[in-house]
């Protein structure tokens, strides 16, 4: 029996892709034919049981298999809070130090990681509904807040306030409209305590 809290974990990102398949029979067909769920399905059991627990085995070892085949390294140390969506696969690199909050989006091609020297030695803690788009990079010990919405081929290595857009290299915040329109089906928990 899988835990209630990574259960809770598995339904919201099962949301955030699919919410009208949450059911038991709507869940086994999403994470067998969408690569990116199936991908979370099997990193949140290997990150929350131990490698001798058999569903921590199992998602290790399938999870091995899932990494080339998708290229995506989302390393097992990552905090990675609820309702996390990936919107497609490949290039994706995910640092074993960072804090990811609940609701965002990652798309193909971000690298998320750490600076091993200077002024930013660390890896990023990204807030709430934080939409990451497409070959875009996060890295050092930075502060990004909720709801900002990080453009595609951005480069971003400095603090970002709630609501933030921005874009280019080095980015520059452009207003402050968030990323409402971008993060859709934002989990509730009433949205997966039925199943």
């Amino acid at each position: 029996m899988i835990k209630k809290p990574v259960k809770e974990e598995i339904l919201a990102d099962l949301y955030r892709s699919r919410p009208e398949r949450l059911s038991k029979k709507g869940i086994i067909k999403v994470i067998l034919s969408d690569p990116c769920v199936r991908y979370m399905f099997a990193y949140r059991l290997a990150s929350s049981y131990h490698k001798t627990h058999f569903y921590g085995f199992f998602s290790r070892v399938w999870l091995h298999f899932l990494k080339p085949k998708f290229n995506i390294q989302i390393y097992l140390g990552a905090k990675i809070g609820k309702g996390f969506k990936l919107n497609h696969y490949g290039h994706i690199l995910i640092n074993q130090c960072v804090k990811i909050g609940e609701n965002c989006n990652v798309a193909q091609g971000v690298s998320i990681g750490n600076v091993s020297r200077g002024r930013l030695k660390g890896c990023p803690t990204i807030g709430d509904r934080v939409w990451i788009g497409p070959n875009a990079v996060v890295v050092g010990k930075i502060n990004i807040g909720d709801d900002v919405l990080i453009a595609p081929l951005t480069y971003v290595n400095m603090d970002l306030p709630d609501g933030a857009v921005v874009s280019g290299n080095p980015c520059k915040i452009h207003n402050y409209n968030g990323s409402g329109v971008y993060v859709k089906n934002v989990y509730e928990p009433q949205n997966y305590n039925k199943v």
